[in-house]
């Protein structure tokens, strides 16, 4: 069965906003147990403090060759290997606003520091959103 993150993404180290404007798919560092088909919901930080992407994993486990195809996805302080990537695909965009930090924290989101599994009463919320928006 999936299970549903919250992944912070700093736009001061990449800009996913613009990689996203133009491709469908995104490495990305993995520092929790996010496995294949899990969902994950892009909270991007400041200036915008909101989700902005919902996307889905499709490799948990990106091989070195990939991983030297999207540099990006490294800091340039951390080495190729010292971390493991996922592969994300990118599912839908969300309107700027619908989920922000304030709705977010309303409805049980805690710190946004690192990449969490989202409770019970946060997902009720997203999932509301989603059905509302049709996603």
């Amino acid at each position: 069965m999936s299970e549903n993150w919250i992944v912070p993404c700093s736009v001061k180290f990449y800009d996913v906003v613009e990689h996203l404007g133009d491709r469908d798919t995104i490495v990305w560092r993995k520092v929790s147990a996010l496995k294949e088909g899990d969902i994950v919901y892009l909270y991007l930080g400041s200036p915008y403090s909101e989700i902005k992407f919902k996307c889905h994993i499709i490799e948990d486990n990106v091989d070195e060759a990939t991983l030297k195809e999207n540099a990006y996805a490294i800091k340039k302080s951390e080495g190729l290997r010292k971390y493991r990537y996922i592969k994300l695909k990118l599912d839908y965009t969300y309107p700027d606003g619908v989920l922000s930090l304030d709705k977010l924290r309303e409805h049980g989101l805690g710190q946004t520091q690192t990449q969490a599994r989202t409770d019970r009463r946060l997902q009720a919320f997203i999932d509301s959103v989603n059905d509302e928006l049709n996603v």
